[in-house]
């Protein structure tokens, strides 16, 4: 049934049956996103005036990802080691590792590098500790052998440690840790195109394995900004096997199975910043950060209104949780060249 036939009304539906099937189904989306009050009064005109125009191109992926989900089905691609999720958009160009020349604005990225290396390791230097936490993940079937001891959730690694710090995660601003990284959130709001606002450094301790996992969908791509400590570290992204060098920034995609080693004698640091995939319009990415953080915002305030056991915890709560349980920088362990906590000889 095409979304072209009367969505613009609850009057046209009363009037057409065919509408009244396409409203309806509409709104079973929207409830679906958890989209309420005055952003769902902009979601059905955006639906309304963009999305129905079938002659337009400019809204021709979300249209046929509208469709899909209107009829409760997914995009069923068909890549192997691709995730398979209701949140795959249908249209979009997909490649495990995207080649540099597809994405030009990577040399402004790396021209940050060393000043993003230098904030990071002086703010080792001046706190304790620097807001590294432990990466988290919820409680699902596959990592049940991956329980963390201290009952929060699930770890990312079957051995080693992999602590990150965030920035921005999921539309949330993490306001100390940007107040102590000016420099770095300056560069992923100059530097990176239309971000997801996910951001963080990821920390990876030498003889770490980080099991393979999958991204939620193919609406956004990964920006990897390589800092220091990749020797001897290895990167699988689907079927390709990466060794990033420090400073040379790349672009992949999350929602392939990946995992990680790092046989090294350094952690490993890299910033991450998620960006919206590039085939989408500006119309799209407005729509779909409309859904998205409604259903984002609902969920948090649904974990703040309800107590759980740790093993029940939302992801918004475990990674609050988290928060807390790195005292120290102990784990870190880093070339005495970069790190301003070594005493100079």
């Amino acid at each position: 049934m095409a979304v072209t036939e009367g969505v613009d009304s609850e009057v046209a539906a009363r009037e057409s049956p065919s509408a009244a099937r396409v409203l309806t189904a509409v709104e079973k989306v929207l409830d679906e996103w958890l989209v309420t009050g005055l952003h769902r009064a902009g979601a059905k005109k955006f639906i309304q005036d963009k999305i129905c125009k079938t002659d337009s191109e400019e809204c021709l992926r979300v249209r046929q990802w509208l469709l899909l989900r209107m009829n409760g089905r997914i995009w069923e691609h068909g890549i192997p080691l691709m995730c398979r999720s209701a949140e795959n958009v249908p249209g979009l160009r997909s490649m495990p590792v995207w080649p540099k020349e597809e994405s030009p604005w990577l040399a402004a990225v790396e021209a940050r590098q060393g000043e993003i290396l230098a904030e990071l390791m002086a703010v080792r230097k001046t706190s304790a500790p620097s807001g590294f936490q432990p990466y988290r993940d919820p409680i699902h079937p596959s990592g049940e052998t991956r329980r963390a001891a201290d009952g929060l959730g699930v770890e990312g690694v079957d051995k080693g440690m992999w602590n990150v710090l965030y920035l921005f995660l999921n539309h949330k601003q993490f306001e100390d840790n940007c107040i102590r990284f000016p420099k770095t959130v300056r560069a992923i709001e100059e530097a990176f195109p239309r971000h997801y606002s996910h951001a963080f450094f990821s920390a990876l301790t030498p003889g770490s394995h980080i099991v393979k996992h999958q991204g939620p969908s193919n609406r956004m791509l990964r920006v990897w900004l390589p800092l220091c400590g990749f020797d001897k570290f290895r990167l699988r992204v689907g079927e390709q096997i990466l060794e990033p060098k420090e400073g040379q920034a790349f672009v992949w995609d999350h929602s392939y199975e990946h995992e990680a080693w790092h046989e090294g004698s350094e952690t490993r640091l890299v910033l991450i910043v998620d960006i919206w995939h590039p085939d989408l319009s500006d119309a799209e990415v407005k729509f779909l950060r409309t859904l998205q953080s409604c259903r984002l915002r609902a969920g948090k305030a649904l974990a703040e209104l309800e107590t759980r056991e740790p093993q029940e915890a939302t992801y918004f709560e475990i990674v609050e949780k988290a928060r807390s349980l790195l005292t120290d920088d102990d784990w870190w362990v880093v070339n005495a060249q970069r790190d301003p906590s070594v005493p100079a000889t």
